[in-house]
């Protein structure tokens, strides 16, 4: 169940979308998620963080200061940081996704985006600023969707 949103299994509340640096924890970790980690990956390291920082997201409040003093007395403050991060990419990540897909979305095949789903995409990627470096964390489900909503794009 706590790989829930990154296998598209059930809808959860969102935390929404973060698109400010200072939103998250530690920049360099959101960073390489975006970059780094392939969808398995992605997945592993969500049963991995998920459940400390599912169980402890009430520490997640108050200043910035605070919050990484309440972290770092907690014995799994860098697994809750980490999964507060995850979710917040996760959450860009899902909004893009969205952004290139029907209604109204111009039918372009996996990182090959230009014009306007193009240009959405980059306004919500802070982490490189482009438009064709998505991870790819589609479900398989979600693979064939697109690759069918493509084809009928062509015709």
């Amino acid at each position: 169940m706590t790989v829930f949103l990154l296998i598209g299994a059930a809808q959860a509340s969102s935390l929404g979308v973060a698109l400010n640096k200072g939103d998250y924890l530690d920049w360099e970790y959101a960073v390489s998620l975006w970059t780094n980690f392939d969808r398995a990956e992605a997945l592993e390291e969500w049963d991995r963080v998920m459940p400390a920082y599912e169980a402890n997201q009430d520490l997640i409040a108050g200043t910035r200061d605070e919050v990484f003093q309440k972290l770092a007395n907690h014995p799994q403050g860098d697994l809750i940081k980490r999964g507060h991060d995850l979710r917040l990419v996760y959450d860009v990540w899902k909004d893009a996704y969205r952004s290139i897909l029907p209604p109204g979305a111009k039918a372009q095949p996996w990182n090959q985006l230009s014009g306007w789903n193009c240009t959405y995409v980059k306004r919500r990627n802070i982490f490189t600023g482009g438009c064709n470096d998505m991870p790819d964390w589609r479900t398989e489900t979600d693979i064939k969707n697109h690759n069918a909503f493509i084809a009928r794009g062509r015709k």
